[in-house]
C-alpha cells in the first residue's frame, strides 16, 4: 500500500506524461473496490482469479512465507496501441520500483503521446 500512495500524491507528474496507473490486484471485488476508493486517481483492477496474473507470467512459485505462490510486483508499460514497451519484474517480491523510476521508464520507452501504465 505504501507504492499505491506514492502512485497516488504523484498523479498529477503521471498526467503530464499523458499516462494512466493501473493496479492490478489478486483481491476479492470487494477489496478492490476498497483500494479504488483510496487511491482515486490510479484505476485498480481486481485479478481474484488469476486470469491475468497467470496469462502475463507474474507469478513467484513458492516465495511466499509459507511456501505458496505469490504475485510477483511488476510494472509493464504499454503505450496507446497496446503494444508492451517495457516491463520490470522485481527479482524480490518486496522491492517496488519508485515514482520516479517509473517515470524515467516511461520517458525512456514511450513517446509519451498516449501511453498507459500497468502495475
Amino acid at each position: 500500500m505504501i507504492e499505491l500512495g506514492q502512485l497516488e500524491r504523484r498523479h498529477q507528474d503521471f498526467e503530464k506524461h499523458n499516462t494512466r496507473v493501473f493496479v492490478v490486484s489478486v483481491e476479492g471485488l470487494d477489496d478492490a473496490q476498497k483500494t479504488q476508493g483510496d487511491f482515486p486517481h490510479l484505476v485498480v483492477i481486481s485479478d481474484h482469479g488469476h486470469g491475468l496474473t497467470n496469462a502475463a507470467g507474474t507469478m513467484h512459485a513458492r516465495a511466499a512465507p509459507d511456501g505458496t505462490d505469490i504475485d510477483a510486483p511488476t510494472t509493464i508499460v504499454v503505450d496507446g496501441h497496446g503494444t508492451v514497451r517495457w516491463l520490470y519484474r522485481s527479482p524480490q517480491v518486496i522491492t517496488r520500483l519508485s515514482p520516479d523510476e517509473l517515470l524515467a521508464a516511461i520517458d525512456q520507452h514511450t513517446s509519451s503521446k498516449s501511453e498507459d501504465t500497468i502495475r
